[in-house]
């Protein structure tokens, strides 16, 4: 059961949800037409082949970012929730609005939402072998937007994507590394 996303926080949780519910087409529902994951350096220094930065690559520009767009997501994310090859998904952490932050800008139809992550993949175990464990961490800044505050339909346009240093876990721009096509 997914949120109505008449609410940024909404789609954030739905992200979530259609994750550990192994729903692609659902989670895709969540990102925008132009939707953009811009990934952590050191994820496109480890994965030059697949996101293929060009020299003096900067990805500050919120509009500019062409690493990872949402076609690249689509065959992400129907490789990753792959409910022959995990048993299970489950968010340690996730977005917290007690706890992270939120930024509102002048223009009233987007936010960015920033919080850390944490997610555990378990996957099937293997005949004479026992489940591997995949676990990702790191800080999610998501930007949300919605065409009108008079009818609001939240949607997700870009996720950047920092690595956890202090831990040896991966990131998010490590799976899309991985699970790319």
């Amino acid at each position: 059961f997914l949120r109505e996303p008449t609410r940024p926080e909404a789609v954030l949780f739905n992200i979530r949800d259609t994750v550990t519910g192994f729903s692609p087409i659902q989670y895709m529902d969540q990102l925008d037409e132009r939707f953009l994951f811009v990934p952590d350096v050191l994820g496109i220094e480890r994965y030059q082949e697949v996101f293929n930065p060009p020299g003096g690559y900067d990805p500050e520009p919120p509009d500019v970012d062409t690493l990872w767009t949402r076609e690249q997501e689509r065959q992400f994310i129907v490789n990753l929730l792959d409910k022959e090859k995990y048993q299970s998904i489950e968010f340690d952490r996730w977005y917290d609005s007690s706890r992270d932050e939120r930024e509102t800008f002048d223009n009233p139809l987007e936010e960015e939402y920033r919080f850390p992550y944490k997610v555990t993949f378990t996957e099937k175990p293997r005949e004479g072998a026992e489940a591997r464990i995949i676990d990702i961490s790191g800080r999610v800044y998501a930007t949300v937007t919605t065409p009108t505050l008079e009818t609001p339909v939240w949607i997700v346009t870009r996720w950047r994507d920092f690595r956890d240093l202090a831990s040896a876990r991966r990131s998010w721009t490590e799976l899309r590394g991985e699970f790319s096509p």
